[in-house]
């Protein structure tokens, strides 16, 4: 299909805005002007295309995704490394990978009733969700099997996370957020980091908390909810988090 001159335009102006902001409302002049040419929008898609992205539309924003594999854009363990200089090594990127999971896990679960700028975690109750579910884990990866069927390195990083630094509630409350891999708060910071470089997290230093934005509960709907090793990962935490809860009122 040929475009004119004037759809590339629209379609590369929106593309590198989409490639800086991450997330487009459908509201902004430019996205609209673009979904108004069906021409426009088939040649933005079309240089999404090229570029090894996708352009997912929720109804109410525009959501630019990077290809793992294939994109000159994806993010490789040296890239993120550079970006983000106080993920020391991989095991912390694995340990990254489960805070965000963990998350994600507690996120999406009553998406009706959401209520923005209410729903929210603290960093001290997502750690202790990490905690738990890391130690349910490693007690459970007998020679390694569970680490062979589920594709995690327990050992690694369970041996890692219980070497890190916790802050006490007391601590975290007169404190600011403590940086860098040394701390278990630390390595959630970066990890959450990473979800509001994407627009999909707001960040409260002052009350040590991680808001959701609509945006997230979008990439859940559109994307997550269509990958089967997200749903997998994500009713393995449920289980795991709800027999160590089981656990835990059984003993009282």
């Amino acid at each position: 299909m040929s475009y004119t001159l004037e759809q590339l335009q629209q379609a590369s102006r929106l593309f590198f805005d989409l490639l800086r902001r991450k997330v487009i409302s459908l509201d902004d002049p430019a996205a609209a002007e673009c979904l108004q040419d069906n021409g426009a929008y088939d040649a933005l898609q079309y240089l999404a295309k090229e570029g090894g992205c996708r352009i997912m539309n929720s109804g109410h924003r525009l959501h630019l995704l990077v290809n793992p594999l294939g994109s000159g854009f994806a993010t490789n363990f040296t890239q993120l490394r550079n970006k983000y200089s106080r993920i020391e090594r991989k095991t912390h990127l694995h340990i990254i990978n489960v805070i965000i999971l963990v998350f994600l896990a507690e996120m999406d679960q009553d998406e009706q009733h959401f209520k923005p700028g209410q729903d929210s975690m603290s960093y001290i109750q997502l750690a202790d969700q990490v905690s738990a579910v890391l130690k349910a884990w490693y007690e459970m990866d007998e020679e390694g099997k569970f680490s062979k069927q589920w594709r995690l390195d327990i050992q690694a990083m369970y041996k890692v996370w219980a070497s890190l630094y916790m802050q006490t509630k007391s601590q975290e409350d007169a404190d600011t957020l403590s940086r860098g891999s040394g701390s278990r708060i630390g390595l959630i910071h970066e990890g959450m980091k990473l979800l509001e470089d994407e627009h999909l997290v707001f960040i409260s230093e002052s009350e040590k908390r991680i808001f959701p934005r609509e945006e997230l509960y979008e990439r859940m709907r559109y994307l997550y909810h269509d990958v089967d090793r997200y749903k997998e990962l994500k009713a393995l935490i449920g289980s795991t988090l709800a027999e160590k809860e089981g656990d835990a009122h059984a003993a009282h």
